[in-house]
């Protein structure tokens, strides 16, 4: 069975029980996550290979959704993510669903997101009080084929990853 970020009652029916409830309360989900978890609860039936995933977070932001997800067996694939994308975008009108895999590579992260849009560099900046962003390139003449605006895309990312990034058109 599919894993979400509320429980597959909750997910199934719409009505949160305590401790789901507790934890949009406290702001550990949001109404996005539970939205995603029925999608993913529902989509289970028709795409068995969701069977052995997780949803880990959903994020919306100016037009653009992005549900971070992993599995288990090495069973996922952009074919499984596209085709999942599509049915959400499809479900979602006027949204662009991107599916991405939970990677500790923040560049590969973005990378799915912006895609088709290539990242040509990715470079660390240390900040004196200890903390870091990151700095990613991506081709000036691709910039048009972005899912969302760069300031989306970054706003998205740090809520994912809790890392700070930069969209850079070189």
């Amino acid at each position: 069975m599919v894993r979400t970020p509320v429980c597959y009652f909750c997910a199934k029916t719409g009505v949160l029980c305590a401790t789901c409830q507790d934890r949009l309360d406290r702001g550990e989900i949001s109404d996005i996550d539970i939205e995603v978890s029925k999608w993913f609860i529902e989509l289970e039936n028709s795409i068995p290979q969701l069977k052995d995933c997780t949803v880990h977070k959903a994020v919306l932001g100016d037009g653009l959704l992005v549900i971070l997800v992993s599995c288990s067996r090495g069973g996922s694939s952009k074919v499984l993510w596209n085709r999942v994308s599509k049915v959400l975008s499809e479900r979602k009108k006027g949204v662009n669903v991107r599916v991405v895999e939970k990677t500790s590579s923040i560049k590969k992260l973005v990378e799915q997101i912006v895609a088709p849009v290539r990242v040509i560099g990715a470079n660390t900046i240390w900040l004196p009080d200890g903390s870091w962003e990151s700095t990613l390139k991506i081709p000036r003449s691709e910039v048009k084929r972005l899912p969302a605006e760069p300031r989306v895309i970054e706003q998205i990312v740090k809520e994912i990853s809790g890392e700070v990034v930069k969209l850079v058109a070189v």
